[in-house]
């Protein structure tokens, strides 16, 4: 990689701060955003104010808990169990999570080629450098050719695309992209990052910063290229964590419906933002021939 031709955040100290900054900013932003609408959902679902009181009004027979071998021995007992499901209800158990055992075990899953996998990776680059570099540190229209040379607007839902006709340090567009961060990190994973938290944690700066880096295209290469001779997972490997995360989005989902599905201290709208988020990139690299957008994330 030549140094004077391509972006890095690692030798521009002032934007390095300048982008944690920001980038904490953002995920506050987004968690606040996320639970504004399921306290609104809430509202309009049950009539009040207070989401957990409808839940408590249902609760009225506590149940006896449960241990996780108790648990787990409700989950073999289901026809249609799998063994990689059972894997994963494991890992779910033992780190606090609570998936109902009623989940279907079978998909319809594809792989789809490398190569978009890594537009959609780029494309999120590609905003995510819009908003957080200023332009006399990358220029617009550099910026812009790499979209266009690699097709990267077909990998972006319609909201996003709108994103290149704002202006470069527009606060409402970054506040869109929030969570287009924590989508960044399965993706990049299949080309060789690490393995995404799946406690729900936020990605640090510094994460993203090294996948921005380290784990995409060069502003003036073709991703075509860059795909060629790329060590990536194997289908096998990502339906195993898709699975995993599948069974995990559906405890989020029942912990904001109020249920004790999530360990103590996990926050179900920003602890399970990041879930969701995360979830969606992995059934979306599994889900060929599907737009972003309709990606299905049912739990």
């Amino acid at each position: 990689m030549i140094i004077s031709e391509e972006i890095s955040f690692k030798i521009i100290n002032f934007q390095q701060l300048r982008f944690e900054r920001i980038f904490i900013n953002l995920q506050n932003q987004a968690i606040n955003q996320k639970r504004n609408y399921y306290m609104s959902f809430f509202k309009k679902l049950f009539g009040s104010k207070d989401p957990k009181k409808p839940q408590q009004a249902a609760q009225q027979t506590p149940q006896k808990p449960q241990t996780k071998e108790e648990v787990l021995e409700l989950f073999k007992k289901v026809p249609w169990m799998t063994d990689l499901r059972l894997e994963n209800v494991k890992l779910c158990l033992d780190a606090g999570f609570r998936p109902t055992n009623s989940l279907p075990t079978e998909f319809d899953r594809k792989l789809r080629p490398s190569v978009e996998i890594a537009q959609r990776l780029n494309a999120i680059k590609a905003m995510v450098l819009w908003l957080m570099m200023p332009e006399d540190k990358l220029e617009s229209e550099k910026l812009l050719n790499f979209v266009e040379n690699n097709d990267l607007k077909r990998f972006m839902e319609p909201s996003e695309q709108e994103i290149f006709n704002t202006a470069r340090d527009d606060e409402e567009a970054r506040n869109a992209i929030g969570w287009k961060f924590e989508n960044a990190w399965p993706l990049a994973w299949y080309f060789g990052y690490k393995e995404p938290d799946m406690m729900g944690q936020m990605m640090t700066g510094e994460q993203m910063q090294e996948i921005l880096v380290d784990f995409t295209c060069p502003m003036d290469g073709k991703i075509e290229d860059w795909v060629n001779g790329k060590d990536t997972l194997s289908e096998d490997t990502l339906k195993q964590k898709e699975d995993l995360f599948y069974c995990l989005h559906n405890a989020v989902r029942s912990a904001q419906f109020g249920r004790e599905t999530v360990p103590a201290g996990f926050d179900p709208m920003g602890n399970g933002g990041v879930i969701h988020e995360r979830r969606h990139s992995l059934t979306w690299m599994l889900s060929d021939g599907t737009k972003w957008e309709d990606t299905d994330l049912s739990t």
